[in-house]
């Protein structure tokens, strides 16, 4: 999305950005997600299952000739025509289309989340004039702003979208979180299927080993990739960001450990036997001074949903599928065993 918007503005084509801000009932995608047009008839993004796309294609220019739209789609059953109406999944979307510096707030807010990772919120108006009010990030300078909202804080402070409705008027505030950062400690042959797969679902991958005639860019071309100094290891890793251990090389393992137990990622996998990572465990739990069960509870191990599959692919998919729902907050389970489905 964001390298069609920097293509466009270079070609001098006007943009505009349908972001959903409201859903009833039933939905595909969520308030948050949106999708920017473009004139010359390029379109990144979905706001749907593939059901509103190019209707909203086709009339978002003429709807926005006079300033930011809301405008609604539903999918229920229509008795005068017998079809179904907009998303097929039996619920109401609220999209605002809007174009001009509005648009372009939008598009570089999620450049601040996407690129620099700042967290950013934006607070749209619904009622009564609809449009982008404010848009702010977590460590720069509001770049459009006409007043500072309460609703600011709590979606700081709680990450999390919502709407707020006053006496005169009503509110989207969205929180805009970066993407997960993921850290893949090995650059053997099997990370290449994993730092390939955590790329496509927009995850910020790095890839680092011990060994140069592995770590390199060449071969894992999606992926930042550094060669790490293991005498005197320098981590950037962060408490918020998810990691792997599958060097394959125990020397590197007993290093890497350590460090990684310390700074304690949100989520800590490491491949291989449980004997060799019970072993790993027993030396770094003694260096940091703590408990065996306590490294314990951080990790993973092995990492990855049982799936099945023993293919670096098939290993590399049960591996993100298991960071997926940690990110999420969510128990893996069969989605017809669970009260929520992908349209809810």
């Amino acid at each position: 999305m964001l390298a069609l918007w920097r293509a466009a503005k270079a070609r001098g084509e006007d943009i505009c950005v349908a972001t959903v801000v409201g859903v009833s009932g039933s939905a595909y995608r969520k308030p948050g997600t949106r999708m920017l047009i473009t004139s010359g008839g390029s379109r990144s993004g979905t706001i749907s299952g593939g059901c509103l796309e190019s209707e909203v294609g086709k009339r978002a220019w003429w709807l926005t000739s006079h300033g930011a739209a809301l405008e609604s789609y539903n999918s229920f059953f229509d008795e005068d025509t017998q079809t179904m109406q907009g998303l097929g999944c039996g619920g109401t979307v609220t999209l605002l289309l809007e174009r001009g510096p509005a648009a372009d707030a939008a598009m570089l807010a999620l450049a601040c989340a996407v690129e620099l990772r700042n967290p950013v919120v934006l607070v749209y108006s619904l009622h009564p004039s609809p449009g982008l009010l404010h848009c702010e990030s977590a460590t720069h300078d509001v770049f459009f702003s006409t007043e500072y909202f309460r609703g600011v804080e709590t979606a700081f402070a709680e990450r999390r979208s919502f709407t707020v409705e006053e006496p005169g008027r009503k509110l989207f505030i969205e929180y805009l979180a970066p993407p997960p950062a993921v850290w893949i400690f090995g650059a053997g042959d099997d990370a290449m299927p994993l730092a390939e797969l955590a790329n496509s679902l927009d995850w910020h991958v790095t890839v680092a080993d011990g060994r140069s005639h592995l770590a390199r860019a060449e071969r894992f071309p999606s992926a930042r990739v550094l060669t790490l100094d293991l005498t005197q290891l320098d981590l950037t890793i962060k408490p918020e960001d998810a990691a792997v251990v599958m060097t394959h090389s125990y020397e590197q393992d007993r290093r890497l450990l350590p460090a990684l137990l310390s700074v304690a990622p949100r989520y800590l996998g490491v491949l291989g036997p449980r004997k060799r990572t019970a072993q790993l465990i027993r030396e770094a739990a003694a260096k940091l001074g703590l408990a065996e069960a306590d490294c314990m509870t951080r990790l993973h191990s092995p990492a990855g949903l049982n799936l099945g599959g023993a293919s670096p692919a098939a290993v590399a998919l049960s591996i993100v599928a298991e960071m997926q729902s940690h990110f999420a907050g969510r128990a893996a389970a069969f989605s017809r065993n669970s009260a929520e489905a992908i349209c809810v």
